[in-house]
């Protein structure tokens, strides 16, 4: 009972303190992120129009075999434009010190969309997946170990920021 108050206190924390930013979070299977598994995000824009960061949040432990990640990330509009890019993130430092915060599970904050314009009313859809390759091997692993939980981050900028 103690962990449900603690977790509630938490998400009450983090609404109190981000009422202008939209955070959500997906959990990954405990037999890892498949190569071919899209977690997907969808966001409801009502006018004005404005613009926002995107930032991709990775919630990991121990088990994440590799100092850095290759993910496959898109977003379609609500008029169906679509954007897809390929992004590489370090998530270790040299010495194999994660970068991120936490104790355990590690969150690491990955910049994704330095200004994304909301200019049209409606569904935003944001798909992200991994792009698994160890690197002595000719194919790709078929799963990602180590992931707990993917989150999308949208962060309104203000005026002149």
């Amino acid at each position: 009972m103690k962990k449900t108050i603690s977790i509630f206190a938490s998400t009450l924390l983090l609404l109190a303190c981000s009422k202008t930013e939209v955070l959500r979070f997906t959990s990954i299977p405990e037999t890892g992120w498949a190569q071919e598994e899209w977690v997907q995000f969808t966001y409801t824009h009502r006018l004005p129009a404005k613009k926002v960061r995107a930032h991709w949040k990775l919630r990991h432990d121990n088990d994440y075999p590799y100092a850095n990640i290759h993910l496959m990330a898109q977003y379609t509009t609500p008029k169906g434009i679509t954007k897809t890019d390929t992004l590489t993130y370090l998530m270790a430092q040299p010495d194999g010190t994660w970068l991120g915060t936490g104790w355990y599970i590690k969150e690491i904050d990955l910049p994704y969309l330095a200004s994304l314009p909301l200019d049209q009313p409606g569904n935003y859809h944001f798909k992200l997946r991994p792009l698994v390759r160890a690197q002595d091997a000719l194919l790709p692993d078929k799963t990602l170990l180590g992931i707990h939980q993917v989150g999308l981050e949208l962060t309104p900028i203000n005026n002149g920021n």
